[in-house]
């Protein structure tokens, strides 16, 4: 439990310093991903809803301390983008599973592969949406640029986390089988 903890904390620190001072450098067409957001979703398939709202918070709030751009915009859309994301895309409980067969629904949960990609899909969407509207609010009248950077940054973010998603549950000990008792 305790090196579990450890990886997480860890995880959650280098989450920050990833997206505070990586992204920059790893731009395409002057966009660059969004790791943070790319990595959360990661956890959340892998870790679960809870874990997810302590690392997105914990970013967030690092992020608005450290790289303040609107007010307490950071501490705000990080958990609302990665929450939603994480109650489509997070396991479901066997009590959740059983109800849903119950009442007639498809039981099975999705590939964790493909619900990592579309969990970080949905919590990107969100977050350039939110900014667009943002932007459109302040007075500023959207063109084709702001669209296409836009598109650009939820493609890239969620390629980027289909390609993390391996090593961090790799790291993280999601391949590993549990020994029968």
């Amino acid at each position: 439990m305790v090196k579990k903890g450890l990886k997480f904390a860890f995880l959650t620190l280098l989450c920050y310093l990833m997206q505070s001072t990586l992204s920059q450098y790893l731009s395409l067409w002057d966009v660059a991903p969004n790791i943070a957001l790319a990595i959360i979703a990661v956890v959340s398939v892998a870790m679960g809803r809870k874990y997810t709202f302590v690392m997105s918070v914990t970013v967030g709030y690092l992020l608005e301390l450290m790289l303040p751009t609107l007010p307490y915009i950071n501490v705000i859309l990080y958990p609302v983008c990665a929450m939603l994301g994480s109650l489509a895309f997070s396991d479901k409980s066997e009590l959740k599973l059983e109800e849903a067969r119950t009442l007639g629904r498809r039981a099975g949960n999705l590939p964790p592969h493909l619900r990592t990609m579309l969990c970080a899909l949905v919590s990107i969407t969100v977050f350039e949406t939110v900014n667009l509207m943002y932007v459109y609010l302040s007075g500023i009248q959207l063109d084709n640029g702001h669209w296409s950077r836009a598109v650009i940054s939820v493609v890239y973010t969620t390629a980027l986390a289909g390609a993390l998603q391996f090593p961090i549950r790799w790291w993280l000990g999601v391949y590993k089988l549990k020994k029968a008792r």
